[in-house]
């Protein structure tokens, strides 16, 4: 697999570009330094699925690591012009919390998977258009300890819930031979249907529990013509406030199979 290719003009090879993989592998520490200092939240978008299929019976899967878990994305083209995705998330953390040497642990999870069909077509030999809507379910627990300025009294906080998600989503990019990029903007419909929180041992029944969410994505894909290294940026933000937290930034990084 050939990352980070150039054309030479003059001499008209191929040539590896060492200080793209640099960037690349820059990124990929940024990542994970990212994933470990990562906030808790209720709430974390799944990676947005851009596959840019190409053609009937085609399949990609992939595979992905980032602010919001471990992320997995089967597609595949039954039909000329027509998809089917499968994506799922999951993850969980627990840490001792920073409030007290006592042993409180922090914990926050969450899992969700969503099926989607789509409609691509080839605008020309370079660039793709996409269109999906879908269906999702998913959960998402988070618990946490505090401990206010100048109190010496540890408050406990609980969130949890379960949640339905309908969407649509358009994806375009270019898909060249070692070289993907392009853009997604998903629309999401969230609403969870059942959700508590519990300050201190007493119950809150929030009322503000569902929202539109817009989820922008940008990525880029490098590699070979069967496997290619995955980048992807995504921006969540809710169109009216909402009773739940919700990560407004993600960034993961995987491999991409094709076959």
């Amino acid at each position: 697999m050939n990352l980070c290719l150039a054309f030479n003009t003059k001499s008209g090879f191929i040539y590896r570009d060492f200080g793209c993989m640099k960037k690349i592998f820059g990124i990929l520490i940024l990542v994970l330094i990212l994933q470990g200092c990562r906030s808790a939240m209720l709430y974390t978008s799944n990676n947005i699925p851009i596959p840019l299929m190409h053609e009937v019976r085609e399949t990609q899967i992939a595979v992905e690591y980032g602010m919001n878990g471990t992320n997995i994305n089967i597609v595949a083209s039954p039909l000329e012009n027509v998809a089917l995705s499968f994506s799922g998330i999951t993850n969980k953390i627990s840490e001792k919390s920073n409030v007290s040497e006592d042993g409180y642990q922090d914990e926050n999870s969450h899992n969700y998977s969503e099926i989607a069909v789509g409609y691509y077509s080839k605008i020309n030999e370079k660039y793709i258009a996409e269109f999906y809507t879908g269906y999702g379910r998913g959960s998402g627990r988070d618990q946490n300890f505090v401990n206010y300025f100048l109190g010496n009294k540890i408050h406990s906080n609980l969130s949890e819930g379960k949640f339905d998600k309908y969407f649509l989503q358009a994806n375009f990019g270019s898909r060249e031979k070692n070289l993907t990029i392009g853009f997604a903007l998903r629309f999401s419909y969230l609403n969870f249907y059942q959700l508590i929180k519990e300050n201190d041992g007493v119950l809150i029944f929030p009322s503000k529990k569902e929202g539109l969410f817009v989820e922008p994505a940008l990525f880029a894909r490098f590699g070979g013509k069967n496997i290619m290294l995955e980048l992807q940026f995504l921006f969540p933000y809710a169109q009216k406030d909402i009773d739940f937290d919700y990560r407004g930034i993600i960034i993961s990084t995987g491999l991409r199979f094709i076959f």
